[in-house]
C-alpha cells in the first residue's frame, strides 16, 4: 500500500506498512522501557511504551522537519546541537499527549531521555544494520552466478585499428 507515503528527504520515506517501521518501533518501544527503569521517564505499561515510542515516530516524521526547518540558523550555528532541543520538545509533547500512561517530569529529563533513547536504539539496531550491510557487500553465489550468466551474453571485443590504419594507407596512396 503507498496510499500514505511521505518523503522526508534522500531516500527515507515514512511509510507506515513497511515492516522497517515497525521494527523501528519495537526497538523503540524496548529502548523506552528500558529507560523508564531510570528516573527519566516514567511508564505504567508496555503498552504505553508502544504507544509513545508510537507518537514519537510520528511526531519525528511530521513534526521534527518542520522545526528543523525553522530553526535551521540555530541549527548551524551550533553545528547540530540544537537538534537534541528538537528531540527533547518531542518527548515533552509525547508526554503531553499521553500524560496519565507515559510521564516525563521536565525538559531536562526529556532532553536525556532522548539521548539515551537514540543511544540505545543504535544500539538495539546495530546487529540489523550490520547484517544488511555484510549482505550488500557480499551477495549470494546465486546473484553472482546470474551476473556471470549476463556476461556471457555480451560478444567479444573486436579490435579494429588495423581495419582502420589499412584504410587511411588507402586513402593516402589515392
Amino acid at each position: 500500500m503507498k496510499i500514505f507515503q511521505v518523503s522526508t528527504g534522500g531516500n527515507n520515506k515514512f511509510s507506515p506498512w513497511t515492516k522497517e517501521f515497525w521494527l523501528k518501533i519495537l526497538v523503540m518501544t524496548v529502548a523506552i522501557i528500558i529507560v523508564s527503569l531510570t528516573s527519566l521517564a516514567h511508564i505504567n505499561s508496555p503498552i504505553d511504551a508502544l504507544l509513545a515510542a508510537l507518537i514519537i515516530s510520528l511526531l519525528n516524521a511530521f513534526l521534527k522537519p518542520l522545526l528543523s526547518l525553522f530553526s535551521l540558523p540555530l541549527i548551524a550555528i551550533t553545528f547540530g546541537l540544537f537538534m537534541l532541543i528538537i528531540n527533547a520538545l518531542i518527548v515533552l509533547l509525547t508526554s503531553k499527549i499521553l500524560s496519565p500512561g507515559f510521564y516525563v517530569k521536565g525538559f531536562g529529563d526529556a532532553f536525556l531521555f532522548s539521548i539515551v533513547v537514540t543511544i540505545l536504539s543504535f544500539v538495539l539496531e546495530l546487529p540489523g544494520k550490520i547484517k544488511r550491510m555484510k549482505d550488500s557487500m557480499f551477495p549470494n553465489n546465486n546473484d553472482s552466478q546470474q551476473e556471470k550468466k549476463e556476461d556471457n551474453h555480451f560478444t567479444d571485443y573486436e579490435d579494429v585499428t588495423e581495419q582502420e590504419n589499412r584504410q587511411e594507407d588507402k586513402t593516402d596512396k589515392d
